[in-house]
């Protein structure tokens, strides 16, 4: 299977093949064999390179958001044989950060006008008692801030356009 990968500013071809129980995964041209195991719900226990991961895979629209210990970073993937490059660059543009969970807003980072980087955190929701910081998905510069603290939203919200 072949995709097109964006993640933060990065977009990668990806290859994956199934071999003898182990996937081969393809990076723009790299291949790794790696081990991957559903534990349960949204969770794969990961052996790579002689190292064992834990993460958590959960969709976020037509995204993937996907955690290991504190990092999470938000993964968009397109098929590669449907022009999966060209859909993906043709996103570069203004786009919404959304909430990938229903929660309240406990905390804004950003105001309009501000230029963050990727990984820079935005929004922090409250979600089952524990607060999640909603980072910048890319590089850009704020153009609007559309929650509050205070205001309640569901999963998929848009929280803040970045240009």
């Amino acid at each position: 299977m072949k995709f097109v990968a964006r993640i933060g500013d990065a977009v990668q071809e990806v290859v994956v093949d199934r071999v003898d129980g182990l996937y081969r995964v393809a990076l723009s041209g790299v291949e790794h064999l790696v081990d991957a195991r559903k534990l349960e719900a949204d969770f794969y226990s990961i052996l790579f390179e002689g190292r064992s991961y834990e993460v958590s895979v959960e969709s976020a629209g037509p995204n993937y958001l996907v955690r290991h210990g504190a990092h999470e970073r938000l993964v968009e993937l397109a098929d590669a044989s449907r022009g999966g490059r060209e859909e993906i660059a043709r996103k570069s543009g203004p786009s919404g950060v959304d909430s990938v969970m229903p929660g309240k807003i406990v905390r804004v980072l950003v105001t309009a006008g501000d230029t963050v980087e990727a990984g820079q955190g935005l929004v922090v929701v409250e979600a089952m008692k524990m607060e999640n910081e909603i980072a910048a998905p890319r590089a850009g510069t704020v153009t609007e801030v559309l929650v509050a603290p205070g205001q309640t939203v569901e999963s998929g919200a848009t929280l803040v356009v970045l240009d």
